[in-house]
Formats: C-alpha cells, structure tokens, sequence
C-alpha cells in the first residue's frame, strides 16, 4: 500500500520541482538610458535656476494661502484625481484575480439526477427508473510548469504600477492646473482694475475736452477722439469679465464644486514683481524619478515584456492536478454512509498543438507590443526633457519681458501725463494728448499681462519637473479626489 501511494506522489512531486525552473518569455530588465543622449544637467547658464532639489509643495513658494488652499482643495475633491484613484484600484483587484492562479480552484457541488432509461437500455431485472444523489468537493490546481501564472502575476502587477504612476501624474497635473488657473484669474482681475482706473481718467478727460468745445479753446474733433478713447477703454470690461467667468467656471470643476455655488476667495492685488527669485530645478536624473508619465512608461514596458511570456507559454502543454471527493447515494438516508464514499485524484494534461500558428502570432503581436513600448519610454523621457527646457526658456523669456514691459510703461505714463499737462497749459494739441494715453492704456495692460505670463511661466516648470504629488504619499494629506476614499469605502 505504501508502494501505492509513493506512485502515486512521484510524478505530482516531479512536475512541481519543474514548475519554477521552466519559466519561458524574456526576463524583465529596466532599460537603460541612453548615455550618449541623456545630459548629465540642465542648462542653468541663466540667473534664476539652481541645481538644489526642487520643492515638494511647490505652490507654498507663492506665499498666497488662497492657491495653498484651493490645491489642497482639488487634490481631495478633484474627480479627475477620484478617477484615476478608482483605475488603480481596478489594478489592484485585477493582480489580486492573477495571483488566485497559483491556488487551487474548485467548490462543491450538490446534484439530484432523475434518470428514466428505455426497455432497450435497461438490463435485465433492473429498474428502468435510476434516483441519484451526489455530495463532493472537487478542486484543481494548475501547476504552472512553464510560468503562464507567473507571467500573468507579473503583468497584472505591472499593470497596477502604472495605473499608481497614472494617478500620480494626474495629481501632479491638477496642483498646476489650478496654479495656472488662478494666476489667470488674479491677471484676470488686475486688467478689471486697471481698466476702471484708466476708464475714470478717461471719463474726466472727455468732460475736460466738453467744456473746452463749449468755451471755443477745442474743436468737436477733439471731443470725438477723446470719446472714442474712452469707448476704446471700455470695449475691454465686456472680453475680460467673459474670461473672468470661463475661469472661475475652470476652477470650480477643480476643485470638484459646481460653477453655480462656487465662491471664489478674496483675490489679492498682484505685486509689482514676482516674489521668487531662484527655482530649484534639480537634475535630469532627479527628473527621471519625479515625472510620474516616465514611471507609468516604464510599468507599460515591463507589462508588455511579461505578456510575451503569457503567450509564449501558449506553446507549451497545460498540466492540471484534479480530485474530487463525495458520496454518492440513491436517497438521502444513505448518502453520508461509508459504501458511498467516491473519488477521483490525477493529473490532466491539455496541449492545443493545432492551434501552435495562432499563438504564435499571438507572441509576434506581444513582442512588438513590447518593442513600442520601449519606444514610448525613451519618448517620454525626451519629451520631459524638452518640456523643461522650454519651461526654462520661457522663464527666462518672461522675465526679459516683465522688465521692459515696466520701463515701457513708466515711460509712457511719464509721457500721457506731460501730454496733459501742456495741453491744459495750453501747449502743443489735443492729439498728442490722445496718442499718449492711448499707449499708456496698451503698455500698462501689457504689463500686467507680462506679470501673469511670468507666473505661468514658473508654474510651467513646476509643472515640467513633475512635482508636488509627493505630498499624496504623506497619510495626513487626502489626495483621494472627490472624497473618493470614502465613497470606495461605501461601495466595499
């Protein structure tokens, strides 16, 4: 009898050494960067970019509590970041079915069968009427000899690696957004301003010019072109109280409110010069780490490389250890007794040979699947490194302009109030005056708009880095979105 069942346990002990040393498809390796192309450090020939590491809560650097506010906001009640939050969760959940794959399957079952046989069929003296039951357990196990379940496991968890990086460059992408969105809207406010400012000059300049005509010392002509000015001013309230609105709609969604009660804080007025001075930038190196779609690449890249494996794994035959015990009975009364006892314990193998030329086209798909996914990771990593660039660039770009915006404007100003000043002394004519304040109005809203380009312009290379979803991995910040983490809770 022992003889019996070391017979038995032999060929199973044999397949299971095997099934963790015969695991087909290519091992996965990190590519490595390409040396030649990969720069050691970003080009800081520039005043305003140091190679110190760059700030995890970037936004806190602007000194406003409101932005402060509004990202923290977004990054907990953002549907966007809720989304992706739920795709990894969808990941997780997929790696844990995978993982299953290495457990044994089965239930148990409870069968009645009624079965009425012919004459023709039914021996002789037997009923031709035969009652049934059956009680069992049944159970299989995939040994996974040539590491299809190992492969699976390995794409799942790739798979789940990139959705995490995903919900990373989600959050990432919703702290400059609103960065973004908010500088827009205090730009957006401080042309409002401006232009009421300019609009009062205006209106005191027309009723100036009115009561010159009545006095016979100007013509109608001048009072024409003062009033076109004026209508020239006010023709810009309508545009901007439209984007003023097409952004605070934009901050809204957000931060995950409706446009219709969302109360926008109290906007501060925009100083003359922007507060930061130096933006640590770090290293390529650091970008690498950083920039969460670099991340999700290289996750994307070792699933495809695993899938070949799961295909390739199609060539080979599929071993199963099956068994089932139970009892089998015709009542009731008599299923639990020991006569009934039945069951069934061996190996299944399943091996579709004729199927070979489908799965290897299967492989050729999977390995070219593999090989654009290479190539969409040393895609990604240029692009990052061409969108720091042109994030410093423009930097760069939009200091240069904020400085001669200002001595534009500072002239200009000087300009429309000498014009004024020796028109009302009764020097040169009203169509110098007209002119002057003409280019004050331009320069000085371009100037404004210089302000908010070159606070766009910081957030853009924040943006370019790929920081600030750092602050998700810290447990006292909620970065869920839509207080996903407690409706995932409710929906478990």
């Amino acid at each position: 009898m022992r003889n019996s069942y070391i017979k038995r346990l032999l060929p199973l002990s044999a397949l299971t050494f095997l099934a963790g040393c015969a695991v087909v498809g290519p091992d996965y390796s990190a590519p490595a960067l390409p040396l030649l192309q990969f720069p050691a450090s970003f080009d800081q020939a520039s005043t305003g970019l140091s190679p110190e590491a760059v700030e995890v809560q970037w936004w806190q650097t602007f000194a406003d509590p409101m932005l402060t506010g509004l990202v923290q906001q977004a990054l907990s009640a953002n549907h966007d970041i809720a989304i992706a939050a739920m795709r990894l969760e969808e990941a997780k959940a997929l790696l844990r079915e995978n993982r299953q794959g290495y457990l044994p399957s089965g239930g148990s079952i409870l069968r009645y069968e009624n079965n009425r046989r012919s004459q023709t069929e039914t021996p002789f003296d037997q009923p031709r009427r035969i009652e049934s039951y059956r009680t069992a357990v049944d159970a299989a196990w995939e040994i996974d000899l040539f590491g299809r379940v190992q492969r699976s496991v390995e794409a799942a968890r790739a798979h789940a690696g990139s959705r995490e990086a995903l919900l990373r460059q989600v959050q990432a992408g919703v702290a400059a957004t609103v960065a973004a969105t908010w500088f827009e809207l205090r730009g957006i406010e401080t042309e409002l301003v401006l232009v009421a400012d300019i609009r009062h000059n205006q209106q005191q300049s027309l009723r100036l010019v009115e009561r010159m005509v009545m006095a016979g010392s100007a013509s109608e002509f001048d009072r024409l072109r003062a009033e076109a000015l004026l209508r020239n001013v006010e023709v810009a309230v309508p545009e901007l109280e439209q984007r003023r609105s097409v952004a605070i709609n934009a901050l809204a969604l957000l931060v995950g409110e409706a446009p219709q009660t969302f109360t926008v804080p109290t906007i501060k007025p925009v100083a003359k010069t922007l507060a930061i001075r130096t933006i640590a930038v770090g290293d390529p190196t650091g970008l690498l780490s950083r920039r969460a779609d670099i991340a999700a690449a290289e996750r994307n890249l070792a699933a495809a490389t695993a899938r070949i494996g799961v295909e390739t794994a199609g060539l080979y035959p599929e071993i199963q250890v099956q068994g089932s015990i139970g009892f089998v009975a015709g009542g009731l009364d008599s299923l639990t007794g020991a006569s009934t006892l039945s069951g069934i314990f061996g190996p299944s193998i399943r091996w579709s040979f004729l199927d070979i030329g489908r799965v290897r086209a299967r492989i050729a798909a999977s390995e070219a699947q593999s090989k654009a996914a290479l190539f969409i990771y040393d895609q990604t990593i240029l692009r990052a490194l061409q969108e720091t660039d042109n994030a410093f660039k423009a930097y760069i770009t939009a200091g240069e302009t904020l400085g001669l915006r200002l001595l534009e404007a500072t002239a200009n100003t000087a300009a429309a109030d000498l014009a004024r000043m020796r028109f009302t002394a009764g020097e040169g004519v009203y169509l110098d005056v007209l002119e002057a304040e003409r280019s004050d109005f331009a320069s000085r809203r371009a100037l404004t708009i210089a302000r908010t380009n070159q606070q766009l312009a910081v957030v853009s290379i924040y943006k370019a880095l790929g920081g600030g979803w750092e602050v998700c991995t810290q447990q006292q910040n909620d970065c869920s979105g839509a207080n996903a983490a407690a409706n995932f809770n409710f929906l478990k």
